[in-house]
C-alpha cells in the first residue's frame, strides 16, 4: 500500500495558487463552509479538503492536475454525492478535490448509429430529458438517486435499478471512456481508443477500460463516456404481488428474471414495506397522477390510470407481507401482454396479485426527489448490500437475519429499526439491501440535499452517538457477512472488506494496475483497500 506523500512548507497554497492560475479563482473553492460540506456523504465526514475544483472539461482537469501533480496532494473525484461506503470522503488531509458537476454536456447524440457521448458530471435524469425526445435512452438509465446522481459516480461506484431488470447494472451499457489520471495523463478507451472511426464499438482489442469501471475513483478521473442507445420498447405493462415468505419472494424474484421478461423487478420485507407506507401517503400519489397520467399513452387511458392510483391508496399493501413489483415492456400490446402473462404464472405461483401503484407511479417519476435519505419521522438511513446467485438469496437473508438477531439487544436500546430492499440484476443474480434507521441528528449534507419544504415537516433528532456507533457495528458486521458469502457489492468505496473477498492473484494484479497508474498513491487513497 502506498504511504503518504511529505510535504514540503508552503506545498499547498503553491498549489492552490496553480489551480486557480488554470481554471480561474471562481472554479477553486478553499471556503471552509464549502469545505466543510464538501467533506461529507450521506453517511459520516471525512478529513476536510485544502480545496475543491470545478474544472469544465477534460482539458482543464488535465491541465489543473499537471499543474499540481510535483506537489505531491492527494486528489479526490466527486460526482453528485450520492455515496454512503465513504466513496469520496477524503482519507487524508491536504486533498484536492474534483466536482465534476460543471462537465456536463452531451456530447454527440447518434440515434442512426445508437450511441451517445455525453460528459461524466451529467446526471442521469438530464442525460433522459435530452434523449427522451429523439426515441431513445441508454439501457440501463440510472439509479433511484438519478434526480443527483452522475454518470461517471454510476461508472466508479458500480449502479443499478432502472432498466437493470433486462439489462444489468451501468457498466454493461457503457463502451466508450475519457480518463484523466493522477498526473495528468488523458487515456481514451473502449470505444474511444478507435482514432479513425465513431465510438460505436466497445471491444477494439483488450479491454483496458474494463478495468476503470466500478474502481470508485482509485485509477482515474472519468470525464466522458459513450453509451448504447436502445428504443423503449412502447406498450408497457405494471404489476405487483404479495408473499408471506422470503423463500417464496426469492423464488419468484429468480423466475422471473430467468424468464428473461422484465425491465425492472424490486421487492420490499415487511420492515421496508412499512416504513414506505408511513413515509408514502394518498396524497403522494396525488401528487404523482399528473406523472401517471403524462406518461399512460392518451388522456383517457392516462385519466383511469391516475384514478386508480388515487383511489388505491396505500392500503393494499398489507402488514407483515413481503411485496414484489414487475415492469415489463413490450414491442406491441400482444408481446406486452404475453410477457405479463409469463410473470403472472410464475408470481401466482406462491404470491397473490396485489394493486401495482408502486411500479406505475415510479415509472411515472423514476427520478424523484431523495427524500428517502431520512426515514419517514425524519430518522437517519444508511444501507448496506450484496448481490447473490439466485439460488442464495433466501439463504443471504438468512445470514443477514442471524446479524440483525446477534445485534438484538444494541438496537432494542437504540431504537434502531431495519428493511430490505430486493432486485434482480438482469439474468445474474438477485441484490439483497438491508437498510437501517435510527434516531440522530441530520447533518449538513441532508439541510442542503433534501427537499426543504419535506424537511420542515421532519422531527429534528439531537445528536446520538451511541445509536451511531451501534449502527456503525452492525453495517461492518453485514459486510464481513456479505464477503464471507462471496456476494458481489457496488459502491464499494472505502467501507466494503473488498481486498479481503479477493483471491490473491486480483489483489497482485489490482495492486499492480494501481502501481502503474497512480505510483505516489494520490487518487482517492483508500478506495477498494489501496
Amino acid at each position: 500500500m502506498q504511504q503518504a506523500v511529505h510535504l514540503m512548507p508552503g506545498a499547498v497554497d503553491a498549489a492552490i495558487g496553480e489551480l486557480e492560475r488554470v481554471l480561474g479563482k471562481e472554479y477553486v473553492i478553499t471556503e471552509r463552509a464549502e469545505r466543510e460540506f464538501y467533506s461529507q456523504d450521506v453517511y459520516r465526514s471525512g478529513e476536510l479538503p485544502a480545496a475543491i475544483i470545478r474544472p469544465g472539461s477534460t482539458d482543464e482537469l488535465s491541465r489543473a492536475l499537471k499543474a499540481i501533480a510535483p506537489a505531491g496532494l492527494p486528489i479526490v473525484p466527486r460526482g453528485g454525492g450520492m455515496s454512503y461506503t465513504d466513496g469520496y470522503l477524503p482519507k487524508r488531509a491536504n486533498s484536492i478535490m474534483v466536482d465534476m458537476l460543471r462537465m456536463n454536456r452531451v456530447v454527440t447524440v447518434d440515434v442512426d448509429d445508437q450511441y451517445v457521448t455525453v460528459e461524466c458530471g451529467r446526471t442521469w435524469k438530464d442525460l433522459f430529458d435530452e434523449l427522451a425526445p429523439r426515441g431513445v435512452r441508454t439501457p440501463y438509465y440510472g439509479p433511484l438517486s438519478g434526480l443527483r446522481s452522475s454518470v461517471g459516480g454510476a461508472l466508479s461506484q458500480g449502479s443499478i435499478f432502472l432498466g437493470s431488470g433486462r439489462y444489468g447494472a451501468a457498466a454493461e451499457s457503457v463502451i466508450g471512456l475519457d480518463v484523466v489520471l493522477v498526473d495528468g495523463t488523458v487515456l481514451r478507451l473502449g470505444s474511444h481508443a478507435n482514432r479513425n472511426g465513431e465510438p460505436f464499438f466497445r471491444q477494439f482489442g483488450p479491454d483496458t477500460m474494463g478495468m476503470f469501471l466500478s474502481d470508485c475513483g482509485a485509477l482515474g478521473i472519468k470525464t466522458v463516456a459513450t453509451f448504447r442507445l436502445v428504443r423503449p420498447l412502447p406498450e408497457s405493462r405494471f404489476m405487483s404481488f404479495s408473499f408471506t415468505s422470503h423463500t417464496a419472494l426469492f423464488a419468484a424474484l429468480a423466475e422471473v428474471a430467468r424468464a428473461d421478461v422484465v425491465s425492472e423487478c424490486f421487492g420490499f420485507d415487511p420492515g421496508l414495506q412499512a416504513v414506505r407506507m408511513k413515509r408514502s401517503s394518498l396524497a403522494a400519489d396525488v401528487k404523482a397522477l399528473g406523472s401517471v397520467v403524462q406518461h399512460s399513452g392518451g388522456i383517457l387511458k392516462g385519466l383511469k390510470e391516475g384514478a386508480k392510483v388515487v383511489l388505491a391508496g396505500r392500503s393494499f399493501l398489507k402488514e407483515g407481507t413481503f411485496s414484489v413489483h414487475v415492469s415489463v415492456d413490450g414491442r406491441d400490446e400482444v408481446d406486452a401482454e404475453a410477457k405479463a402473462a409469463i410473470v403472472r404464472r410464475i408470481m401466482g405461483a406462491g404470491g397473490t396479485e396485489v394493486e401495482n401503484t408502486v411500479p406505475k407511479v415510479m415509472r411515472a417519476n423514476p427520478y424523484a426527489e431523495l427524500n428517502s435519505m431520512l426515514g419517514p419521522n425524519g430518522e437517519r438511513w444508511v444501507p448496506v448490500h450484496g448481490t447473490v446467485p439466485f439460488s442464495q438469496a433466501s439463504r443471504m437473508y438468512d445470514v443477514c437475519e442471524a446479524v440483525f438477531a446477534r445485534h438484538a439487544e444494541s438496537m432494542e436500546r437504540y431504537d434502531i429499526d431495519r428493511g430490505y430492499l430486493c432486485c434482480t440484476v438482469g439474468n445474474a443474480g438477485t441484490l439483497l439491501e438491508p437498510v437501517l434507521y435510527w434516531p440522530d441528528a441530520r447533518s449538513a449534507f441532508h439541510e442542503r440535499v433534501l427537499d426543504a419544504a419535506y424537511l420542515a415537516k421532519l422531527e429534528k433528532y439531537a445528536p446520538n452517538p451511541d445509536a451511531a456507533a451501534a449502527v456503525l457495528r452492525i453495517r461492518e458486521d453485514l459486510a464481513v457477512a456479505f464477503m464471507e458469502q462471496g456476494a458481489v457489492s457496488f459502491q464499494l468505496g472505502k467501507f466494503y472488506r473488498y481486498q479481503e473477498g479477493l483471491e490473491p492473484s486480483a489483489q497482485w494484479m489490482l495492486k499492480q494496475l494501481k502501481q502503474l497508474m497512480d505510483p505516489r498513491g494520490l487518487m482517492n487513497p483508500g478506495s477498494l483497500g489501496l
